[in-house]
Parts: C-alpha cells; structure tokens; sequence
C-alpha cells in the first residue's frame, strides 16, 4: 500500500507538472500570437503610410512642371494614374462648355470610344476631341473630364483666352476604367473615355484601373510632355494645382494636375 500512494502521488505531481507546462504553453503561444497580429498591424501601417507618403506633396498643393515631370518618372509603371492638363491643351479643347451652362452634363458623345480625336473643318461645326491645330504627332490618348459631386455638372476651365470649356485631363501612366457621362463604370463604354468627380478638393472615381486581359494597362508614353511645340507638353517653370484622385473607399489611386493659368 505504502509504495502504491508514493506511486500515485508521484503520478498526480506528473500530471499537475504536465498541467502547468501545457498551461504556460497555451499561454506563451497566445502571447506570441498576440504580438505577432500586433507586429503585423504595425508593419502594414508602416507600409501603408510609406505609400502614401509618396503623394503628401500633390495633396492640394501647387508644384512645378519639373515636379510633375517627377512624378511621372517615379511612379512610372506603377499602378497610380496621372492626369494632366496644361494650358496647351486646354487651349487645343474643341468643344464648347454645354450650352445649357453648368447644370447641363456633358454629352454621352465624349465618352464614347468612336469620339474623334481631332476636329475638321476649323472651329465651325468642330465635332473632335480637339482642334484641328493640335499637335499629338501620331499619338492616341484617353482623357478624363472633370465633374461635380453630383455627378453632373461640369468643371468649368478657360482657356487663355478666355472661354469656358469642361475641365479636362490627358491620362499617363495606369489608365483609369471608361465610363458613362456621370462615371458610372457599370453602363461605361468599353475603350471610351472616363469622368471623374471633384468633391472639396479631391478628386474621385468610384472605379478601378483598365485592364485587358485581366492586367492594367498603361500609357507609359511621355516623350510629347518634354518636346517644344507639343499640344502635351508640361513646361518645367509653370505651374501647376496638385490634387488626389482617390477610389469611393478613399484609397488613393493617382494624382491630376492642372495647370494655373497664366
């Protein structure tokens, strides 16, 4: 009897032991598990600033070409897309702000992927993207035109002249999905143009990048931007009004540049 007790309090301190290791066991591995779900929140947050950190100077700022040459250096390849409109180009605008003012859309024209590029037949009865006078050489882009939180009404720009014509940016870099005249990606035209909506200094687009095939698809074509004479090019001494263009969640999805008027 005497060796059986000694035998099964032998056992019991075994199993308490046992208890007690398995119990600091559980308690190490939650520990660790804890630290480890910290330690990844803070790495994402540390990343996820760092990209950000990327656009701080084009969040509503005003920046010089050579700035916005910079930009499209650094992020070029990148999945951000960069909007641009000098003075040039706006001048270079054929189609007039719609007539019925700024509670009229724009027309279902614009976006439309049989839009032409370019007028004929001089300003009278223009019926292109641009006048007849612009110089892209043998280039084919993708605008974006600017509209108000509504999602209808116009963003008025003028040219140097004078005249009011809608706000409207060549797109570099990632391109952003076509849509209809209020960017409404759902009922867009495929290979159109897109329209963007500018909401208290921040613009945004309630869609993605455009893809073929399932991959982004880029205009990584810039050589107009530095070549004199060029309807696209971005003067390294102007300036220029830096703003966000951000998804419907907030996530940043590129920069729009537009030049200040002279």
């Amino acid at each position: 009897m005497g060796e059986e007790s000694v035998k099964g309090a032998n056992l019991g301190v075994i199993l308490i032991i046992f208890a007690a290791i398995l119990a600091l066991g559980l308690i190490v591995f939650m520990l660790a598990r804890n630290m480890a779900n910290t330690g990844l929140t803070n790495v994402s947050e540390k990343l996820q600033a760092a990209e950000e950190s990327e656009f701080t100077d084009f969040d509503g700022s005003v920046v010089v070409g050579q700035r916005v040459h910079a930009a499209l250096s650094g992020f070029k390849g990148k999945k951000v897309a960069i909007l641009i409109a000098t003075q040039g180009f706006t001048d270079k605008l054929a189609q007039a702000f719609p007539s019925g003012g700024e509670s009229a859309g724009i027309s279902s024209d614009w976006v439309s992927p049989s839009f032409p590029l370019k007028s004929t037949g001089g300003n009278n009865g223009a019926t292109g993207l641009l006048l007849e006078t612009a110089n892209l050489g043998d280039r084919n882009i993708k605008v974006a035109y600017a509209v108000g939180p509504d999602g209808k009404t116009p963003v008025k720009t003028s040219t140097s002249s004078g005249v009011d014509k809608v706000a409207t940016f060549i797109q570099y870099n990632a391109l952003l999905e076509p849509t209809d005249v209020t960017g409404n990606v759902a009922n867009g035209t495929a290979n159109g143009h897109t329209v963007i909506k500018l909401d208290n200094g921040t613009y945004i687009f309630d869609g993605a990048y455009r893809t073929d095939d399932g991959k982004v698809v880029f205009d990584l074509d810039f050589a107009n931007l530095s070549k004199t004479g060029m309807t696209e090019m971005v003067p390294g001494a102007a300036r220029f009004h830096a703003n966000l263009l951000k998804d419907a969640n907030g996530v940043i999805l590129g920069v729009v540049f537009q030049q200040v008027g002279n």
